[in-house]
C-alpha cells in the first residue's frame, strides 16, 4: 500500500479497486498510524459533522475494505483486513506492507543510528520511499497536517544525507540534491544552496550560475524571487 503520491493498493501487482470514496478515505487514516485509532477519533476526522451517521460511514467503509481485499486476494469471509482490538481499529501487518510505516521505521533508525553507513542507509531509504506528496490529490483536513510532516522529514532526510555523503562522494551528494528538488520540493532555496555550494567547492562556477538560473525559474512558477541567503550563497563565487 502506498501513501506518498496517490493512493494505491495493489495485491499480486494488480490495483485495488474500492467501491465507496469512504472506504478509500478510512483506508488511508488507518494507513497513518500501525497502531489504529478509536472508532470516535475515525468519525470524527472523517465524517466531524455526520453525528450518528458516522458510525453508519464507518461500519459501511469497513465493510468494502474488506470486500475489495478479499476479493483481490481471494481470501474467506473469515478474513478481516480491518481489525478492531481494545477500540481500536487498525490494519492487519500480515496483510499490509505501508511505505508510511517504513518510513516511519526509517525516520527513527536514522535518528537513532550509532554509525554514519547506518544513518546513511536509514536516509536513503526515507528518500526511496517518498515517492511523491501524502496522499497526493486529496484535500481531506486530517491529511494537511502530515503532508508537511512526511515533507519536512523527507527534506531533513535530503539535507543529512548530503551532508554525510559530500566529503567522501561529492557527486553523489549532488545527485541526491538534484533528485530532491525535482521530486520533493522544487521551491526549496535550503537545497539549491547546497547544491550551489558543493558546486562551487568543486570548482565548477559555470554549474553554480545555471543552478541560480534554475533557482530563479523555479521560483517564478510561484511569484517569488531568490533570498538572501540564496544570493548570498551564489556571491560567494560568482563576483
Amino acid at each position: 500500500m502506498e501513501v506518498f503520491g496517490p493512493l494505491r493498493v495493489r495485491v499480486a501487482e494488480q490495483e485495488v479497486s474500492f467501491g465507496r470514496a469512504d472506504g478509500r478515505a478510512l483506508l488511508a487514516l488507518l494507513a497513518t498510524s500501525k497502531d489504529g485509532e478509536s472508532s470516535e477519533s475515525l468519525i470524527a476526522r472523517l465524517w466531524p459533522r455526520d453525528g450518528e451517521r458516522g458510525v453508519r460511514r464507518l461500519e459501511t467503509a469497513i465493510r468494502d475494505i474488506n470486500g475489495a481485499m478479499r476479493r483481490a486476494t481471494g481470501l474467506g469471509a473469515e478474513v478481516k483486513f480491518v481489525v478492531k482490538a481494545e477500540q481500536r481499529r487498525s490494519l492487519p501487518p500480515v496483510h499490509f506492507d505501508v511505505d508510511w510505516w517504513r518510513f516511519e521505521q526509517a525516520y527513527v533508525k536514522a535518528n537513532t543510528a550509532d554509525c554514519d553507513s547506518g544513518r546513511r542507509e536509514a536516509l536513503r531509504q526515507m528518500l526511496d520511499l517518498y515517492q511523491g506528496p501524502f496522499l497526493a490529490g486529496r484535500d481531506d483536513l486530517w491529511c494537511l497536517p502530515l503532508r508537511q510532516a512526511a515533507l519536512n522529514q523527507a527534506l531533513t532526510a535530503v539535507t543529512q544525507l548530503a551532508e554525510l555523503e559530500r566529503k567522501q562522494d561529492p557527486d553523489g551528494a549532488l545527485g541526491t540534491l538534484t533528485l530532491a528538488v525535482n521530486r520533493i520540493d522544487p521551491h526549496s532555496e535550503v537545497l539549491w544552496c547546497q547544491i550551489m555550494t558543493i558546486q562551487g567547492e568543486l570548482g565548477r562556477l559555470p554549474a553554480v550560475e545555471l543552478t541560480f538560473r534554475q533557482l530563479t525559474e523555479r521560483l517564478s512558477e510561484i511569484d517569488a524571487k531568490p533570498g538572501a541567503q540564496a544570493r548570498r550563497t551564489y556571491e560567494r563565487f560568482i563576483k
